[in-house]
């Protein structure tokens, strides 16, 4: 599903000094696999799921997704190609003025669909357990709620791999644990690979690989004990 080989991308600082949060990058996953990303803060973990995501750009390397060479897409493929992943972030990223519908379906509003946008949308919702809050705001709603209606926004797509950036990080613990059941439907749905970045060691602990980084390096990469088949 995922091949990314010899992947660079440095930022420089204000005192002009670069960081390399991608150095030399070479990482494999499988359809249907979740793998948990690691490692301190400022290691990386972003910059790789940016990356993969077509979020950002890579100085250097190459990145294949479902055989498909991503680096260097631009204009019409490259938002093909978004279409076709699911976003998951930490801070949600909802639009305060639109309904939960509205903001699972803001995806799709660019583009013509062969199916009822709405229809689906509140489907979505009520698949992560907010169908009686479809009309409200995301002022309106905690922030276990905020995160499935990102997890539903992610879905609108039926994407073929979810990307999720520290999706539990500001969520207590009972609810970071029904967001990761739902992240793991995910696969079971949709047969999606899932890639999370992750301080949660309970978390990373349950996908099928732990790839840890440090200073935007693959420094381990193991099988998790609790990991089940792939594919």
């Amino acid at each position: 599903m995922v091949r990314v080989v010899d992947l660079s991308k440095s930022y420089r600082t204000e005192a002009s000094e670069p960081i390399h949060a991608c150095d030399g990058v070479d990482f494999k996953m499988s359809r249907g696999e979740i793998v948990a990303v690691t490692g301190p803060s400022g290691s990386g973990k972003s910059t790789l799921l940016h990356l993969v995501g077509a979020l950002d750009t890579p100085d250097a390397g190459t990145i294949e997704v479902a055989g498909e060479r991503i680096t260097g897409l631009k204009g019409r493929r490259l938002a093909e190609y978004r279409r076709r992943v699911g976003f998951v972030f930490q801070r949600f990223h909802l639009l305060p003025t639109l309904t939960a519908t509205d903001n699972v379906i803001a995806p799709l509003l660019p583009y013509k669909v062969g199916f009822d946008k709405r229809a689906k949308a509140r489907q979505l919702l009520d698949a992560v357990g907010l169908a009686d809050r479809a009309d409200s705001l995301p002022s309106k709603l905690s922030g276990g709620q905020q995160q499935r209606v990102a997890i539903a926004r992610a879905l609108i797509n039926d994407p073929m791999l979810v990307l999720a950036d520290e999706p539990t990080g500001n969520l207590d613990s009972q609810t970071g644990n029904d967001i990761i059941e739902l992240l793991f439907g995910v696969r079971d749905r949709l047969g999606a690979s899932l890639m999370i970045a992750t301080h949660d060691p309970s978390l990373a602990a349950r996908c099928d690989r732990v790839v840890r980084i440090r200073d935007g390096r693959i420094v381990e990469d193991t099988v998790s004990p609790a990991a089940g088949p792939v594919g």
